[in-house]
């Protein structure tokens, strides 16, 4: 078994993934990291995990501003069940990569500064 293991964490986020080589109706951005994403597409999807896939990402979240990224990308995994197909990515170098190190910088800056918030909330009250 093939156990692929994440290098850098993954931030859930929104956005649409248009990705026609693998379905035409889009699919759904699960989370996203430096290095890969895990997208879902509402339908079973069988995949070939040898070829690379360019994914058309359209965010949804405020702090994207709506922010496309084009990017080409490897299946790592996917998981098909009757209703949907779940599939991680890793993300190869292309010419976007720079934009989406940058969101997800953000993202963790974004992430650290909650977690900054809770715990100044916890101290507040002990």
């Amino acid at each position: 078994m093939n156990v692929f293991r994440k290098r850098q964490p993954r931030y859930n986020d929104v956005g649409k993934i248009e990705a026609p080589q693998i379905c035409a109706l889009p699919g759904m951005l699960v989370n996203i990291s430096k290095d890969g994403c895990k997208v879902r597409f509402p339908f079973a999807i069988a995949l070939d995990l040898e070829d690379d896939y360019e994914l058309n990402v359209f965010l949804a979240s405020k702090q994207a501003e709506n922010t496309r990224f084009s990017l080409l990308c490897h299946p790592c995994w996917h998981k098909i069940s009757r209703t949907s197909t779940e599939i991680g990515f890793s993300i190869l170098r292309c010419p976007d990569y720079h934009n989406v190190s940058q969101y997800v910088k953000k993202l963790e800056d974004n992430s650290n500064e909650a977690e900054y918030e809770a715990l100044g909330m916890v101290c507040n009250f002990a």
